[in-house]
């Protein structure tokens, strides 16, 4: 499909129902409408499909309306229609009809993301031995870098994305105040994208982590920061992938 015929389609125009193929003008707009109709039907389950809690906190029948309008303004750039969508959030923050939702933009991001965990490699991580043998064997454990899956990210939003997103996967939906803010931490796990609620020290830490700092680097300034239960939660959610030691790496 050229260029020029897609954004005919999309943008709902008849500019191209003279190639359409039938003996009247009114069977060729028909036609055109119904062929519009499939791809924008399309479109809008798979959008469904990659936003389903986005979905469900504005209702099927207002989000198939606003995927439309979407889909007018940002049609697919690669053939890849199971990765479609990644302008959504952005698309929401400006989009007034759900400006009442100022959470809605960023639990469209944490949903994106965790569909592109899923499409992306999932990294073989250290067993419980090893990353015991690693600590009694470092001459300075200070000095240990620990590392997290290299598609591992932190997301950060002003709302309770997190707690919104697990609320509506579970029955009946638990109470969320959508207000508090939250750090999630995201990672493939068992051939799916996932996250965990964590605080603002852990993220500081496991950002510190991603930018491959040693722990003495990484700890946070903080009275609160438990570093041997935050240790114990990398190790439990099995996202350490090698522990290297700085001083032996300068011999």
């Amino acid at each position: 499909m050229n260029s020029s015929f897609k954004a005919a389609l999309l943008n709902e125009t008849d500019d191209f129902s003279h190639e359409v193929k039938a003996n009247a003008t009114e069977e060729k707009a028909v036609r055109l409408n119904v062929y519009r109709n499939n791809i924008f039907m399309s479109l809008m389950d798979a959008l469904a499909d990659i936003f389903p809690v986005t979905q469900r906190l504005v209702g099927e029948d207002f989000f198939r309306a606003m995927a439309r309008e979407f889909i007018r303004h940002h049609p697919p750039k690669t053939p890849v229609i199971s990765e479609y969508g990644d302008e959504l959030p952005d698309f929401l923050h400006h989009f007034e009809p759900v400006q009442s939702l100022p959470y809605l933009a960023d639990v469209a991001a944490l949903e994106h993301n965790l569909l592109m965990l899923t499409n992306d490699q999932e990294h073989s991580t250290l067993e419980h031995a090893e990353i015991a043998a690693a600590f009694d064997n470092a001459s300075d454990p200070s000095q240990l870098r620990l590392s997290l899956p290299p598609n591992s990210q932190i997301m950060t939003s002003p709302f309770a994305i997190g707690s919104i997103y697990q609320a509506h996967h579970q029955t009946p939906m638990t109470n969320v105040i959508v207000k508090n803010s939250e750090h999630l931490l995201l990672s493939k796990s068992d051939l799916y994208g996932t996250f965990h609620i964590i605080s603002k020290d852990e993220s500081v830490f496991f950002s510190a982590l991603l930018q491959h700092k040693p722990l003495e680097n990484a700890v946070p300034n903080s009275e609160t920061f438990d570093l041997g239960a935050t240790l114990a939660k990398l190790i439990e959610w099995k996202l350490l992938t090698h522990i290297t030691e700085i001083s032996v790496l300068k011999r």
